[in-house]
């Protein structure tokens, strides 16, 4: 699958405007802000990783601003994206959704110079409500020029 990169930044552009505007507007229109942490790793190469981000919710739409540290060898991987979800199932305990968001992947190697790629996210996952900490599962798959990454994450809402 071949992006323009022109088209992803533009993207990115928009939807990191609308991210945030939405964060500036979110806790009069929708309630209050909530938080994520994850982890897990990157089936591909099998590298952990940690992550954080915000939560703003309108309904059944999720903008979830968040960046993620990768611990490679021999350099440095971290990831920025502004993702959104829709609940497809919701549930009073639980909640399946499935979203897309658009990202930077910054490396830097300890040899060689810098890299910084536009990535474009799919995800679907599954979390519980019933719970003050809400434990979620989600697959996210990142597309990126010629080096597409598979992401296992698990973490809790709160």
């Amino acid at each position: 699958m071949t992006i323009s990169r022109a088209l992803v930044r533009t993207t990115a552009a928009i939807v990191l405007a609308l991210g945030v505007a939405f964060g500036i507007t979110a806790p009069a229109s929708a309630g209050p802000i909530e938080w994520q942490a994850t982890g897990g790793w990157y089936t591909d190469n099998s590298d952990v990783f940690l992550g954080a981000g915000a939560r703003f919710g309108l309904a059944t739409i999720t903008i979830i601003p968040n960046a993620e540290y990768v611990f490679v060898d021999s350099g440095t991987l971290f990831t920025l994206n502004v993702d959104g979800t829709l609940n497809v199932l919701p549930l009073g305990v639980a909640t399946g959704y499935v979203g897309a968001g658009l990202g930077m992947a910054i490396s830097d190697p300890d040899v060689g110079d810098s890299n910084t790629d536009s990535v474009f996210n799919i995800i679907a996952g599954a979390g519980l409500n019933a719970i003050k900490f809400k434990p979620f599962g989600q697959f996210k798959w990142i597309v990126k020029d010629n080096d597409d990454l598979k992401v296992l994450a698990f973490g809790v809402r709160f």
